[in-house]
């Protein structure tokens, strides 16, 4: 009762001061925009700051005569930024308006990029979310919440993507086949090892996250799901040399800690970057599992509970230089890699209860070592011609190298709690991966209105697997043949694309684009004899058409078609325990995913919308169960689902509660029907879905500021069983020191409610639920120091050829 008093007493005055202020408060801001040579820009895109607390107080575009007008501005200090494609971003000087009068700014002169402007410091930040024309982006850099957090961790809070931390992968609009991309050039690695490149990445490297669900046809085929591209930082302007220092310490389940360290120079010929970071992280984490099912004699249930002890060390690390060769020619290069590595230690209780025959329990402990390292080299050659045309190559080398060795002890317990038997087991598993990816691209406009750009690439790929798996009999080891087996894949791609962009008018543009790509797979055992052996060759159309109704309204309409490889270790023959009577392995037979997508995107003003079906074939889905009623044993492998129609809608919209409150809002809805046989099961389920994050920004006095983040996903269907819901609320607090640094403090998942739970469809034969909790509550501070010249031109964003086979390697 008292707090309600108190909110109406404070409530009044301010409603009755916002009364008198819009009754009296008429006043008007406005100016032009021209370019170095007097020329009017139209369709700029202009905003008003608040120079005291740096909100952004409105914004428009500019007219056909560079005109633009602000109404209905209170009093206040303030300044103009301008942005426009191809032009620096420049701002006004900081003036003062009275609220009442017509204030006529002096004419803001725009610099083209290439060009020097002198820069005016502001505070203004972009929210955390946002949609650009295509894609939704994520600004990593202005996220206090996600300070010391790995990239892993901030896609787990994007909208649309869900990270699965027992397969390590990820997942977007509820589609699996997702294509990571760094500065726009694809990662070439399965996912699996993308996403231990990815836990390892600390977030303070990273600028923002791009999410692509139609990408246009320079882009690889590959990828059902759509791309997700990280943006690295970089810094603007001159010559000199600068770095970043970033240190995280923090405590969830076990210490947390990371460190980040970047330097870049430019110079007038010479230029060149690195990056180096290392995690390390100790876990505990809780896996819970059921299983009931009847064996064609009793009924069974299978109850585990286990807590795994983890801890993972990880180096990141990125080099490359810009050498100009002329004006017009530039050489690069580019190396980058990893060492990751993940020791678990697991006791696990597994109860057997049987309707006729006696219960029984087990007792298995689990220590598993999973390591991965990787080198990726690049060399670029780009040269620009007199008329414009680009013509630019690449060639890179990639190697992989995986190892991951496990140890078991069994013990079996009668119901009187009786040793009854033990046994002990050891498998190791090594997969080293070599790939070589060379491409040409060139691209070239034709008059005013055409652009135009073709490519080729190739790509050979090469790994080996073994898997030896050992039983322990008295004092020797044996070979068990059944799961011991080896593998060699040889797979090449040639492709083709060419793409043209035409702007019909200053308001509508059409991008269409056409790929093909010819695959040859050759699975083998290193003996010779054959596993898979897949030849095929298929089209890839895209189209993307954009229309600007006026200033505020924008329509695009799009169709992609997309294939998802599987992964090279989803095909790859290999064998884990869960538990005594769970498995999980690999499965040779998989075919590739096709998906047709049709997209509607409409914006207007900040507020974004779209609409999004598509249709697979084939579609990938991993933990597919299998049971052999004879060993009442399951085997979890990645499947084949015969057919899915996915519908999806997003709304993303800001809202200015007040100059110190803002509030990005992101909406989620999804639709999926699958269809598909599985154990002689035929099943066609459907699942409504939504996901919604909320991100609250409160900048306080004294350059304080508040982000308050909540994420909540429904349901989603995987196959046989159902992702059900998660969710999760994070608090992150930010004090910027200037010229001293900036310190972040955050408590990601204070409610400790983010975990994945599991469950078969209504009615299956074989039924399962589970969950697993990956991680506690977790506390970070995290500290940013920048030294050198703050004016530094940042590295340049070319393409590497390999980076889209990145995606197919796992772990």
């Amino acid at each position: 009762m008292y707090l309600n008093h108190a909110m109406k007493r404070l409530l009044l005055p301010v409603l009755f001061f916002l009364l008198i202020t819009t009754a009296f408060s008429q006043g008007i801001i406005q100016g032009k925009i021209q370019d170095s040579q007097s020329k009017e820009m139209s369709f700029a895109n202009v905003l008003l700051w608040n120079k005291p607390d740096s909100a952004m107080v409105k914004g428009v575009v500019s007219d056909e005569s560079g005109s633009y007008i602000f109404t209905e501005i209170p009093k206040g200090e303030y300044y103009v930024e301008v942005h426009i494609l191809g032009y620096a971003k420049t701002h006004s000087p900081v003036f003062s308006f009275l609220g009442t009068e017509k204030n006529n700014l002096a004419t803001i002169i725009l610099v083209q990029e290439d060009q020097n402007l002198e820069e005016v410091t502001v505070n203004a930040t972009r929210p955390f979310f946002e949609l650009e024309q295509g894609k939704m982006v994520v600004n990593v850099a202005n996220s206090i919440s996600a300070a010391g957090l790995s990239v892993i961790d901030v896609l787990d809070r994007s909208p649309g993507v869900m990270v699965n931390r027992q397969s390590n992968s990820l997942s977007l609009l509820g589609k699996n086949g997702v294509v990571i991309l760094m500065n726009g050039h694809r990662f070439r690695m399965p996912i699996e090892a993308a996403y231990q490149m990815l836990a390892g990445l600390n977030s303070s490297d990273v600028e923002k996250i791009e999410i692509i669900t139609v990408p246009p046809a320079n882009y690889d085929a590959d990828g059902d799901a759509g791309f997700i591209n990280i943006v690295m930082k970089k810094d603007n302007a001159m010559i000199g040399t600068n770095g970043i220092l970033t240190i995280g310490q923090g405590y969830g389940s076990g210490y947390n800690g990371n460190m980040s360290f970047s330097l870049n120079h430019q110079g007038p010929k010479f230029s060149w970057f690195g990056i180096l970071s290392s995690t390390y992280v100790d876990q505990v984490a809780l896996w819970e599992a059921f299983r009931g099912n009847n064996n064609g004699f009793e009924d069974i249930a299978i109850d585990t509970y286990t807590d795994r002890f983890s801890s993972r060390k990880s180096i990141n690390y990125q080099a490359g230089f810009d050498y100009k060769l002329s004006t017009r020619t530039i050489f690069s290069g580019l190396v980058s890699g990893y060492n990751n590595r993940w020791d678990m230690t697991a006791p696990n209780i597994t109860n057997s209860n049987y309707s006729i025959s006696p219960d029984t329990l087990f007792r298995m402990t689990t220590e598993e070592v999973n390591k991965w390292s990787h080198i990726m080299g690049n060399i670029n050659l780009q040269h620009t011609f007199k008329n414009g045309q680009v013509l630019s190559t690449n060639v890179d080398y990639l190697t992989y190298k995986n190892s991951n060795p496990s140890w078991y002890t069994i013990m079996n317990y009668n119901e009187s709690d009786d040793l009854i038997s033990s046994e002990e087991f050891r498998i190791t598993k090594d997969t080293p991966i070599e790939l070589w990816v060379a491409d040409l691209n060139h691209s070239m406009k034709i008059g005013k209105s055409i652009a135009v750009e073709s490519g080729v690439r190739a790509t050979f790929s090469q790994f080996t697997n073994t898997v030896v798996f050992e039983e322990k009999l008295e004092s020797e080891w044996l070979i068990d043949p059944k799961f011991t087996n080896d593998g060699l894949l040889n797979e090449d791609i040639l492709a083709a694309f060419s793409t043209a962009k035409i702007e019909f008018d200053k308001k509508t543009t059409l991008n269409g684009g056409l790929r093909y790509e010819n695959t040859k797979t050759n699975l083998t055992t290193v003996l010779g004899e054959k596993i898979v052996d897949r030849h095929y060759g298929d089209f890839f159309p895209t189209a993307f058409l954009s229309r600007k109704i006026n200033a505020d309204n924008l329509v695009q309409v799009s169709y992609g078609r997309r294939i998802t490889r599987p992964t090279f270790n989803e095909m790859a023959p290999f064998v884990f325990f869960s538990d005594p009577f769970t498995f999980f392995a690999g499965n040779e037979n998989i075919l590739p995913t096709y998906t047709n997508t049709l997209k509607t995107d409409y914006s207007y003003k900040s507020m974004i919308f779209f609409v999004q079906y598509s249709t697979d074939k084939n579609v990938i889905a991993s933990f597919q169960p299998t049971l052999d009623e004879e060993t009442n044993t399951v085997f979890l492998r990645t499947e084949n689902l015969d057919q899915r129609k996915t519908l999806a809608m997003m709304v993303a919209f800001p809202l200015q509660i007040t100059s110190w409150w803002e509030s990005q809002n992101n909406f989620t809805a999804n639709y999926q029907r699958v269809n598909s046989e599985l154990n002689g099961e035929v099943f066609e389920v459907d699942q409504k879905g939504i996901q919604v994050v909320l991100t609250n920004t409160f900048n306080l006095p004294k350059k304080y500021t508040i982000e308050l983040m909540g994420n909540y996903n429904s349901p989603t269907i995987n196959g046989y069983f159902n992702w059900l819901s998660r969710g999760f609320v994070n608090l992150g607090i930010q004090k910027d020191f200037e010229k001293s640094g900036v310190l972040r403090i955050s408590c990601n998942d204070i409610f400790e409610t983010s975990q994945l739970r599991w469950q078969s469809f209504e009615g299956a034969d074989l039924e399962i639920t589970g969950r697993f909790k990956f991680e506690k509550r977790v506390f970070m501070a995290t500290y940013t120091y920048k030294f050198g010249n703050s004016k530094i031109k940042g590295t340049r964003n070319r393409k590497v050829g390999s980076q889209e086979e990145q995606r197919r390697v796992t772990n």
